[in-house]
């Protein structure tokens, strides 16, 4: 699960104001669990330290337009290596449009994505957005983009963050298991693999109508749509 300069992914987090009568944020969630992923690396590795220096294995900015998310996604971000890069955003979504002061639509959020090069996936933390209709937008307007998750559905704040923060334990450190001995982490080697994983993992996951679409050859791909058609031929 590790680069030799570090994890092989970072995560930067892009969160918008969720209303004006509520200070919610995901930033201190993000902050425990890189703590845990911490953690759970420095057990691998006797508590030696693994990383000098600084290490950016989360990074947290706000946006509230479309300008200010383009501003920011194109940021320089330190102590990132070779590593790829994931784009989490926090916040509102609707059919089509994702919220923030001003709403920005998927094909203004196509748009802003095409030109970035250095980001593995795309995971949009926001209620009834991500459908197959709006990942095929994404992915066929931005060629540098691998994959991108979120909720087809509405999605209430607190279920929706304890998925996205299980989502990534996986991605980061892998599974969790205690076996009759030693408690290990079984590697996770793809993000789909990730989202599969989650279904049993965590099952509010599936009628939260999660998904991560990934590109193959040939098509789109979506873990959701595989996980019920194995579901259903059980």
């Amino acid at each position: 699960m590790r680069a030799r300069n570090g994890f092989r992914y970072i995560i930067k987090v892009f969160e918008a104001q969720w209303d004006q009568l509520h200070d919610e944020s995901v930033k201190p969630f993000f902050e425990q669990l890189k703590r845990d992923t911490n953690e759970t690396d420095a057990r691998r590795n006797g508590y030696r330290p693994a990383r000098p220096g600084h290490d950016a294995l989360f990074s947290y900015t706000i946006f509230q337009n479309a300008e200010g998310l383009r501003d920011a996604l194109s940021g320089h971000a330190q102590g990132v290596d070779n590593r790829a890069k994931i784009a989490y955003f926090a916040c509102h979504g609707k059919r089509g449009h994702i919220s923030a002061v001003k709403d920005i639509g998927r094909t203004k959020l196509k748009n802003i994505l095409a030109p970035m090069t250095s980001y593995d996936g795309l995971y949009i933390g926001a209620c009834d957005f991500v459908n197959r209709e709006t990942a095929e937008v994404l992915l066929g307007g931005s060629p540098y983009l691998k994959w991108v998750a979120g909720y087809a559905n509405w999605t209430p704040w607190l279920e929706g963050m304890l998925c996205d923060l299980m989502f990534f334990r996986l991605l980061l450190s892998g599974r969790f298991v205690r076996p009759n001995t030693n408690a290990r982490w079984q590697a996770v080697s793809r993000p789909e693999d990730a989202a599969m994983q989650l279904y049993a993992l965590f099952p509010p996951a599936r009628d939260l109508r999660f998904s991560l679409f990934y590109r193959t050859r040939d098509r789109i791909c979506s873990t959701l749509e595989e996980h019920e058609k194995r579901s259903a031929e059980e």
